[in-house]
């Protein structure tokens, strides 16, 4: 999953981001967070497809809620929760269709029952693919893979935060993926998500990550060709 948590205060952001992770680890999931102290700050780094946002509403400069109105401007799905030390913003939390308000200090318990709603919110929608890393069997998203390839006996996933290596092989992998058409087999052994890709060209796809995946010349013209096929379908609608 990926996090955002905006909170002036490092000590809310720590006891936010260990409370989150330790329900992670029970729950076999990987998590990516990202810190913001101001509102301002979360909108200068220019991402906002978080599956979770959490805000702080009482900061210096921009506030919480001008913050989650500004998120809903860019992605209508991203769960966002607010932390705040007064319930007086319950209400009108929910005309940017907050998904959960938490009042400080709040408990493990309390914060578990958020996450657990949240899961099964993104569980809904959100597809993964489970695989053993590190000596965990964990999920992963599959919207956080940006691609896999695989070299010395493990397929090796790169996500935005990590690189998670698994004993498997690649067909296995491939396997995993082909319910889901945004992976593309791209080359010997790599297989990229589409939905990371920024942009193409004769050597290969720009992913946003920054690197470039190649692509044999003789197969640039047809994967190219999928590429564009698969983005007008998705911006269409069609399933």
């Amino acid at each position: 999953m990926q996090i955002a948590i905006v909170d002036d205060i490092k000590t809310e952001q720590d006891y936010l981001a260990a409370g989150i992770s330790q329900f992670c680890r029970e729950h076999n999931l990987t998590c990516a967070f990202s810190f913001f102290t101001s509102g301002e700050a979360f909108l200068q780094n220019g991402k906002y497809d978080y599956d979770l946002t959490f805000l702080d509403i009482f900061m210096a400069g921009m506030n919480g809620m001008e913050t989650g109105q500004a998120i809903r401007q860019h992605n209508k799905d991203c769960l966002i929760i607010f932390t705040t030390t007064s319930a007086d913003f319950a209400v009108s939390s929910y005309r940017i269709r907050a998904f959960d308000y938490l009042v400080k200090p709040y408990t493990y318990s309390r914060l578990y029952e958020t996450l657990d709603l949240c899961y099964a919110k993104l569980s809904s929608f959100s597809s993964y693919i489970s695989l053993k890393a590190n000596r965990l069997n964990l999920k992963v998203m599959c919207r956080d893979i940006i691609y896999a390839d695989y070299g010395n006996h493990y397929v090796q996933i790169h996500t935005d935060n990590e690189i998670l290596r698994s004993k498997m092989y690649f067909d296995e992998l491939t396997e995993l993926l082909k319910p889901y058409p945004q992976f593309l087999y791209c080359n010997r052994n790599c297989v990229v998500n589409m939905d990371k890709i920024v942009g193409m060209d004769k050597l290969g796809f720009q992913m946003e990550n920054g690197e470039c995946l190649p692509v044999k010349a003789t197969s640039n013209k047809n994967l190219r060709q999928i590429y564009a096929d698969y983005i007008f379908e998705k911006l269409n609608g069609v399933e």
